[in-house]
């Protein structure tokens, strides 16, 4: 019996074109040797697809799914899989003692990241493949998590020509991570926007936001300045939509909805106000906003407008039935509708969800790092 750890560096969280680096450690906890024919490592990317809603060609090329692809002694959903790394053939491993073996790879920049749809998944894992002589072979994965941002392709770097001028300018290293992180910052510096929410009886409320994207884990801040038609009650939801291409659909003739997922909800009651403010949070275990050849993945923010159909400053006088000292008049107070008739108006604004700094992610939200099994 031998015990195999799989471990990788970083947090378990990663951009694509990354290094991912991992280390294999094998022991022998026994008290006699034991043998490995061999072993290999690679990183493999899967997709799962609800069969009753998507329809995906099985026959589509995939990168590197050879006949020595470790995918294919596991499952059979692959879409990505690296080159394989050997990390040994006929190794020995005597009672106690621990070898230890590295290897690495990446995920090419143009594949989606990690996701957890309703009728799509796509997961990737760290996969070390071990056999004995004459046995079959036994696998051991570990879950990664990839983020990703749409658009945004691994550069051919700087250039590698030489030249002897001496005044020629140096290149600097190309590290796409840096490259990567400073795309995203730009996206999510300050763009003020705002919108006006209207209807045939006139100006709503306008709606103002900082930025145009926001990073995963970041509050989107939203103010509101109602105008003409008086507002009871506003309600903020922000959602996810997953929307099915219409190609890939099992029944192009009855389009199948797109899936909504609320992940955070804000009231306001705002009746007597012009004005006022409020925050939704966006978590970091989910996507940002993305697009494939199956799926498109946006983000929104749905608002529900509770409209009062009359003015709720009006109420009614009611006599209390007191006369004053000087006898002109009844005693009166004035007092508010226990009920106002509303109308409901609802209206979506979308937002653009980036990824954040994948040390953020693998901090705040917990990624296993390590597997243990044994063969």
């Amino acid at each position: 019996m031998i015990e195999v750890v799989l471990s990788v560096e970083g947090g378990g969280v990663y951009i694509v074109g990354q290094t991912i680096r991992c280390t294999v450690t094998l022991s022998n906890p026994t008290e006699q040797a034991d043998r490995l024919a061999w072993a290999t490592g690679q990183i493999s990317g899967h997709l799962k697809v609800d069969e009753r809603r998507v329809i995906v060609a099985r026959d589509h090329p995939t990168k590197s799914l050879s006949s020595s692809s470790l995918s294919r002694h596991g499952t059979h959903d692959g879409f990505f899989s690296s080159d394989p790394d050997i990390l040994f053939c006929d190794l020995e491993i005597p009672p106690h003692p621990t070898k230890v073996f590295t290897f690495s790879g990446s995920v090419p920049t143009h594949l989606p990241p990690s996701y957890r749809g309703s009728y799509i998944k796509y997961s990737y894992l760290v996969l070390v493949g071990l056999q004995r002589v004459n046995k079959p072979v036994s696998l051991v994965s570990l879950p990664i998590r990839i983020i990703n941002l749409p658009g945004i392709n691994h550069p051919n770097g700087p250039s590698t020509a030489k030249t002897d001028h001496p005044f020629a300018r140096r290149e600097e290293p190309f590290i796409y991570e840096d490259v990567f992180i400073d795309i995203v910052q730009s996206l999510c510096c300050k763009k003020p926007r705002s919108y006006e929410v209207k209807t045939s009886a006139g100006l709503v409320c306008v709606v103002r936001l900082a930025r145009a994207a926001y990073r995963l884990g970041d509050p989107i801040e939203v103010n509101l300045e109602f105008g003409d038609i008086s507002c009871v009650q506003v309600t903020l939801k922000l959602q996810a939509m997953e929307t099915i291409a219409p190609e890939h659909e099992c029944s192009p003739e009855h389009r199948t909805e797109s899936r909504v997922t609320t992940h955070d909800t804000s009231t306001i009651t705002c009746i007597h106000t012009t004005s006022t403010s409020t925050s939704l949070h966006v978590p970091l275990n989910v996507v940002n906003s993305f697009s494939t050849n199956l799926v498109l993945v946006r983000w929104q923010v749905q608002f529900e407008f509770l409209m009062a159909n009359v003015d709720e400053r009006s109420g009614e006088l009611v006599d209390l039935g007191h006369t004053l000292v000087s006898g002109e008049m009844s005693d009166c107070e004035w007092r508010p509708l226990t009920s106002v008739p509303v109308s409901e108006l609802s209206w979506e604004m979308p937002v653009r969800v980036v990824p954040t700094l994948p040390q953020y992610i693998a901090t705040i939200a917990w990624q296993r790092t390590q597997s243990r099994d044994t063969v």
